[in-house]
C-alpha cells in the first residue's frame, strides 16, 4: 500500500444534522434511538465526543471518541436515487453530509479541517439494523457494504465550531493509508483474498478490534 496522494479536494460540508434519543415505531418494533436527527442551521460546537445536541441511542456501538462524528458523502444520495431509492440527507443517521469526500477518496488516517475544527479519519461507518427498521428496507444495509457507501466516522482532534456550508479541507494523510472503500471491500471479501485481508492489519489508524478480528479469521491469532 504505497502512500497515495491526497484525492479530496474542494470538499464540504452540505448538511450539519443532530438528533436526541426518542422512541420510535420503526417497522414494527419499538426502539429507542437518535437516528432520526434534524438539520442544524448555525455554527455547532462540536467537542471530543460529538456535536452539542446529539446522543446515541445504542452506546455500546455508536458514540465516544472514535465515532465522535458520522459522515455520509452527498454523492451517494445521487446514486441511490438512479437506482430507485429516494432518500434525503440526513437519511444515514450521519451527522455532517459532504460532497466531494466520498468513500474513494477519503482515507483512513486523514486530517481534515472543518470550520475551526480539525477531525481524522478513523473507519468506515458499518450499517446496522436501525438502518433497515427506519425504512423497512432489509436489503439496505446489503447494498451500502456491497457498494462501499458506507459512509465514515471522525474523531476530534481539535474542538471547534461547525456549520452547514463549511469547506472540509485536506490536511495530511499517514504514510501508507487505505481508503475507505477499499477497507469495506477487503473487509465483505475476507478470507477469499487472504494477502489483502491481512494486509488490511498493517494500514495505520486500522481499527484494533477490526485487526484482532481478522487475525482471528485467519488462524494468527497468535501474532496478538
Amino acid at each position: 500500500m504505497d502512500n497515495p496522494q491526497p484525492t479530496v479536494s474542494d470538499a464540504a460540508v452540505t448538511a450539519l444534522h443532530t438528533g436526541a434519543v426518542r422512541q420510535q415505531q420503526w417497522d414494527g418494533r419499538e426502539l429507542e434511538t437518535a437516528a432520526e436527527k434534524a438539520p442544524r442551521s448555525g455554527r455547532v460546537f462540536l467537542s471530543g465526543t460529538g456535536f452539542i445536541g446529539d446522543e446515541q441511542g445504542d452506546l455500546k456501538n455508536h458514540g465516544g471518541p472514535d465515532k465522535a462524528v458520522c459522515c455520509y458523502p452527498a454523492e451517494n444520495y445521487d446514486a441511490w436515487l438512479r437506482e430507485g431509492r429516494d432518500l434525503a440527507a440526513g437519511a444515514f443517521s450521519e451527522n455532517l453530509t459532504l460532497r466531494g469526500a466520498t468513500e474513494d477518496r477519503v482515507f483512513l488516517g486523514d486530517v481534515f479541517q472543518v470550520g475551526t475544527a480539525l477531525v481524522q479519519v478513523t473507519q468506515p461507518r458499518t450499517p446496522c439494523n436501525t438502518i433497515s427498521r427506519r425504512w423497512s428496507d432489509w436489503d439496505l444495509p446489503r447494498e451500502m457494504e456491497r457498494t462501499a457507501r458506507t459512509g465514515f466516522y471522525l474523531r476530534v482532534l481539535r474542538e471547534g465550531h461547525v456549520a452547514a456550508g463549511d469547506a472540509f479541507e485536506f490536511v495530511s494523510r499517514p504514510t501508507g493509508a487505505v481508503s475507505v472503500s477499499d477497507v469495506v471491500r477487503t473487509m465483505d471479501a475476507g478470507v477469499a483474498d487472504r494477502d489483502a485481508y491481512r494486509a488490511l492489519t498493517r494500514a495505520p489508524e486500522f481499527p484494533e478490534k477490526w485487526r484482532r478480528q481478522i487475525l482471528r479469521r485467519l488462524g494468527e491469532d497468535t501474532l496478538l
